[in-house]
């Protein structure tokens, strides 16, 4: 850029600043005004998250040592959602009422501050730059959240704000005084403002006219206003708490729990845990990542631009956001992506300034399809978290509607996010009979205890929907509790979270320790040392079944026959015949047709499992019902794979495998879904099944695919193949995968056809 592009540049600057000047009295007030109507009008049905059920518990009695609400107690957020209680009468509209005014008050310091940044920069325009930022799915869909993030941040960019504006050194000891009170709100602030506030006294301070003793004595009396702010709200909160010893009891419990339990950059930091948070800090705010590139892509560019004309203005913007982006990459929960909240102001900032690069003020249309499409995502997400509860406490109407209270069986996370909604709710009648423990990894063994005890009633099983151990129990299909927004990362980190509900009153079956029916449990059987390698392994079926089938499948991962071999107490002969496995997989079917010493339909018929000693072995397929289909995977198929992350689950299919059925009813219908072989290869994959010699499916797939497949009546043999398969080795120096794959089936299910 010429030095006259630069002067030309300049004169439009301080013109579209000036126009700032005037329009700003009118539109920044109108803008604040209907965002805090359109989030007025979508209040939540619930409270979403743990944070929000200690705020709302805190509202009804504040106790800091109870975590209500947890430390370090924000007391002033506490105070001001008590006062609008008092009017309103409900903790869930206090909270939700003081998030939404305290984002439309956001607002206005939000323009505050851009504007005082631009009259130091004079290169972004101002009120886009705030449209950016107040229209961003993550600052707009969390002003309707029932938490302290947006008073905490509305609060801080004030004080950001005010500090700019400081002329004199009294005007900046009141922001510091300020800055003390607003951690009262959130203790977040702390690290928006206080580093600016040591800048601005550097620079008033830095003269070659003022000694380095007066500076000292500055920044001293900088820390020392900001100290008597926190001690206003401080001294109080302690005394409340129970003094000195509680208060720092209650403290250090929650910061050593958040070390150990959370998942932080400073605690984990590999290459993938750094990619997710660069992730939530820097795309997630914008809820799609199309729009998080355009976003990203003109900030910098006005980082650059910034960079070559006004680097004070970028040490203005380090100082009052680049700590508080160092300690939320590294100490605070990567997954939780409304920490980012503060990340959208400097962003927005900088898009603004690199869309003025742009020639013929086509940034201005840049800025308005930015504006319109992230207040498009927001304004639907806050429509729909309005409509329904959260998953929750989905589950928990759920229970209640069910009537009788039941058994609550949970996993391990499940367990510790779930008990501050039943406090939340638990004003009435109890809602459950008996909370069984969830030990980690094993919670599913409690369950079975319910069982062979003398539990009876109904159990519901209550899991996280990307751990699979519920498949080591027999189970209908789940109630699903999901979050009913258009875009679930705007409430990523929630807990609770989404959840499954199985209700299982008296399973067909349930397996003991060391089986690896699932990857998941798999992996725990080894880290137990538990499973066919090790010695036996249990299962009980119930007697229910009797006259039904059992199916049975694995591996032997000898080069050598195994035999396997399935006692059963308390029958007069023997369940299953012994077998001898192959190398590789296996799978058998038996009919449970056998004599039982005490008639009893609630009973459960131990079953024990044992390899040739010295074996090495796995179970991975298992089932038995007289009243349900049941099909086990045969050859030509692939083990078992799963994704930790998402929870997906998937089998490969060779160029050709078998499935092999047992089924109470004649007529059957197989149910496929499967990813588009284009991933892959590039062409569609024909797929055929067969049954016997009958054809009964026949096409092209060239994208993800769900089909449904008569099967014949009587069909126990059903064979797929499919015409292009490779070997992962094939395609990479760096694998040594052998494995023929021809289609990823996600699902695959046998289902009876009336």
């Amino acid at each position: 850029m010429s030095q006259h592009d630069i002067h030309r540049k300049d004169r439009e600057d301080r013109k579209e600043n000036t126009s700032f000047a005037a329009l700003a009295p009118f539109a920044v007030p109108v803008i604040a005004l209907v965002f805090a109507v359109c989030h007025l009008w979508y209040l939540p049905k619930s409270l979403e998250d743990l944070d929000s059920i200690n705020f709302a518990l805190g509202v009804r009695r504040f106790d800091v040592a109870e975590h209500q609400p947890h430390p370090p107690g924000y007391p002033l957020y506490m105070l001001v959602a008590k006062l609008i209680n008092a009017l309103v009468g409900s903790e869930l509209t206090a909270l939700s009422v003081l998030s939404a005014v305290a984002g439309a008050l956001g607002v206005v310091a939000i323009a505050v501050l851009m504007r005082r940044m631009a009259d130091r920069d004079r290169a972004p325009w101002p009120l886009a730059a705030t449209l950016v930022a107040i229209t961003s799915p993550l600052y707009w869909f969390t002003s309707a959240r029932p938490l302290s993030d947006i008073p905490g941040l509305a609060a801080a960019v004030a004080v950001q704000a005010m500090t700019l504006g400081a002329t004199t050194s009294p005007r900046l000891y009141a922001a510091g005084f300020l800055a003390g009170l607003a951690t009262g709100i959130r203790s977040q602030v702390a690290w928006l403002t206080v580093p600016l506030l040591m800048l601005r006294v550097v620079q008033a301070t830095g003269s070659s006219s003022v000694s380095p003793v007066s500076s000292v004595v500055a920044i001293l009396k900088t820390i020392a206003v900001f100290g008597a702010g926190a001690l206003i709200w401080a001294i109080p909160l302690v005394v409340v708490t129970g003094g000195p010893a509680a208060y720092w009891h209650a403290l250090s419990f929650q910061g050593s729990a958040d070390i150990g339990n959370i998942q932080m950059l400073w605690t984990r930091h590999g290459a993938r845990d750094v990619l997710d948070g660069l992730y939530y800090a820097f795309v997630a705010p914008w809820a799609t990542w199309q729009m998080a590139v355009i976003v990203l892509v003109f900030a910098a560019a006005g980082l650059v631009a910034l960079a070559l004309r006004s680097r004070r203005a970028l040490l203005v913007l380090a100082a009052g956001f680049g700590p508080y982006f160092v300690f939320d990459l590294l100490f605070q929960e990567t997954f939780t992506g409304r920490y980012a909240l503060p990340l959208v102001i400097p962003l927005a900032y900088l898009a603004a300034a690199g869309t003025r690069l742009l020639p013929w003020r086509s940034g201005a249309v840049i800025i308005a399809a930015i504006v319109m499409f992230d207040a498009h995502i927001g304004g639907t997400s806050v429509a729909a978290f309005a409509r329904e509860k959260a998953p929750a406490f989905q589950l928990l109407d759920a229970v209640r509607a069910a009537g009788v209270p039941p058994v609550l069986a949970m996993d391990r996370k499940q367990w510790f996010d779930f008990r501050r909604p039943i406090v939340w709710v638990n004003g009435g009648h109890p809602l459950f009979a008996r909370v069984l423990p969830a030990p980690p990894q094993h919670e599913w063994l409690e369950a079975e205890k319910h069982w062979l005890g003398e539990g009876h009633g109904p159990l519901w099983l209550v899991v996280d929907p990307k751990r699979t151990t519920v498949d080591l129990v027999q189970h209908g299909a789940p109630g699903r509790y999901r979050w009913s927004l258009p875009y679930p990362v705007l409430v990523s980190g929630a807990r609770p979270d989404e959840m499954d509900a199985y209700r299982v009153d008296a399973p067909e079956w349930f397996v003991g320790a060391g089986w690896a029916l699932t990857p998941e449990s798999a992996g725990i059987a080894e880290a137990d040392h538990r499973g066919l390698s090790f010695g036996p392994i249990e299962a009980w079926v119930s007697a229910r079944i009797v006259g039904g089938a059992l199916m049975i499948g694995g591996r032997n991962f000898l080069p050598a026959p195994t035999t396997i071999t399935v006692d059963a107490a308390g029958v007069g002969n023997a369940l299953v015949p012994s077998f001898e496995s192959p190398p590789g997989a296996f799978l058998r079917f038996f009919a449970l047709s056998f004599p039982l010493k005490e008639k009893s339909s609630d009973r459960y018929i131990k079953l024990s499992v044992r390899a040739s000693p010295g074996a090495r072995a796995a179970i991975e397929q298992f089932d038995a019902s007289n009243t349900r289909p049941i099909f086990g995977y045969g050859s030509g198929w692939q083990e078992q794979e799963f994704n930790p992350r998402t929870g997906a689950r998937w089998r490969w299919l060779s160029e050709h495998g078998e499935l092999r059925f047992a089924a109470p009813t004649p007529r059957l219908m197989l149910h496929l879904e499967g990813e588009s072989p284009r991933t892959y290869f590039s062409r569609g994959s024909r797929l055929t099944v067969k049954a016997g010699d009958r054809v009964t499916f026949e096409d092209v797939l060239t994208s993800d695919f769900a089909i449904d497949v008569p099967l014949p009546n009587g069909a126990e043999i059903v064979t797929l193949d499919t015409d292009q398969f490779f070997r992962p080795a094939d395609r990479s120096r760096r694998s040594a995968d052998l494995r023929h794959l021809g289609l990823r089936i996600f699902k695959c299910e046998v289902r009876p056809v009336s």
